[in-house]
C-alpha cells in the first residue's frame, strides 16, 4: 500500500521529497484531489519535486500516484472495489469513489497516446461498417459505444454473445472495423475471435490492457488503464469510467472529422425526438 511505503521510506527520502511526503501523510484524502502545484505549494518545494517523489515511489507520475493513494485509503478492502473499506459510511464511500474516479481520469489523461487516438479515429472514419464486441461487464459499454457511433453515419452494431461475435468476425471483410472492449484482455473467446477477424481481413482495434494477449491479436491498441484495478477480483469501476471516456473521445474525434456535414444529420435526429418528451413545466 502506498501510504505504508511512504511512511516506511520517509527517513530515506531527500529533504524536499520528505516534506512532500509529510504533507501527503498529514492529509491523504485532500492530496487525492490536489494538483501537483497545490502539493508543491504546501510543501514549499518546486513542482518537479512532486513528480520526482512519485517516481521514487515507483509511479510514472502524479496521476498514477494519486490512483494508488486513493486505493491506499482503504484498509479493509471490500470485494466490491479496492477504493472503499468494509464499514465505510455513505459520506466516506461517496468521497472515496469520486476521488478514485478523478484520479483514474487524471491517470488516463497522462497515459493516452495522442497519435494512437488519431489513428483509431482515422480507422473508424474510413470503415464502411463498425462492429463492437464486448462480453460480461463490457457488453453495456459496447452498447454505449454503438449508441454514440451509429449516429455518425456508418452502420454500427454491438454484439455481446460470443457465438454471434465469432460469426460476424468470420463474415467480416476489409471494409469492416471491429472494436474489441475488454477489461482484462485475457478472455480466450475474445482472443480467438480477434484472430478470426484478422484472418477475414477486417481492421481490429482493442481497448484493453496493452500487455494482454488480446492486444497482441489486434492492429491497434488503446490502453484501458486496467492496470490500476484488478478486475479479476473487484467489480470494475475506475476501469469502466476510463473506457467510457475513451469511447466518448473516439466518437467526438470521428464527429469532428465529419463536420460540418454530420451536424445537419445530428440536428435532424434530435428534432425527431422532440415530440417524444413531456414539455418542461
Amino acid at each position: 500500500m502506498l501510504l505504508m511505503r511512504l511512511q516506511r521510506e520517509l527517513e530515506n527520502l531527500s529533504k524536499s521529497e520528505r516534506r512532500i511526503a509529510e504533507v501527503i501523510l498529514a492529509d491523504p484524502e485532500t492530496a487525492v484531489h490536489a494538483t501537483t502545484a497545490e502539493i508543491a505549494r504546501r510543501a514549499e518545494v518546486s513542482d518537479p519535486m512532486v513528480s520526482r517523489l512519485c517516481r521514487t515511489m515507483g509511479c510514472k507520475g502524479f496521476p498514477e500516484f494519486k490512483v494508488q493513494l486513493a486505493q491506499s485509503l482503504a484498509s479493509d478492502t471490500s470485494f466490491v472495489t479496492q477504493s472503499v473499506s468494509i464499514g465505510d459510511d455513505a459520506d466516506t464511500y461517496i468521497h472515496k469513489l469520486i476521488g478514485a474516479n478523478q484520479a483514474a481520469l487524471d491517470y488516463l489523461r497522462s497515459e493516452l497516446d495522442t497519435a494512437t487516438i488519431e489513428k483509431a479515429v482515422d480507422m473508424l472514419n474510413a470503415a464502411k461498417r463498425i462492429e463492437i464486441f464486448g462480453m460480461g461487464g463490457c457488453s453495456s459499454i459496447a452498447q454505449d459505444a454503438q449508441h454514440k457511433l451509429f449516429r455518425l453515419g456508418t452502420p454500427t452494431i454491438a454484439y455481446e454473445d460470443n457465438l454471434k461475435q465469432r460469426m460476424a468476425a468470420a463474415a467480416a471483410d476489409e471494409d469492416t472495423l471491429i472494436l474489441f472492449i475488454s477489461f482484462t484482455g485475457r478472455t480466450q473467446a475474445m482472443i480467438d475471435t480477434a484472430h478470426t477477424a484478422q484472418a477475414a481481413g477486417a481492421k481490429v482495434i482493442a481497448i484493453c490492457d496493452p500487455t494482454s494477449p488480446l492486444a497482441q491479436a489486434c492492429d491497434l491498441v488503446i490502453t484501458s488503464g486496467s492496470e490500476l484495478e484488478d478486475t479479476t477480483i473487484y467489480v470494475p469501476m475506475q476501469t469502466r469510467i476510463m473506457i467510457l471516456t475513451i469511447v466518448d473521445i473516439l466518437a467526438t474525434g470521428m464527429a469532428l472529422k465529419r463536420s460540418p456535414e454530420i451536424d445537419q444529420r445530428l440536428r435532424q435526429m434530435k428534432e425527431t425526438l422532440e415530440g417524444t418528451k413531456v414539455p418542461k413545466a
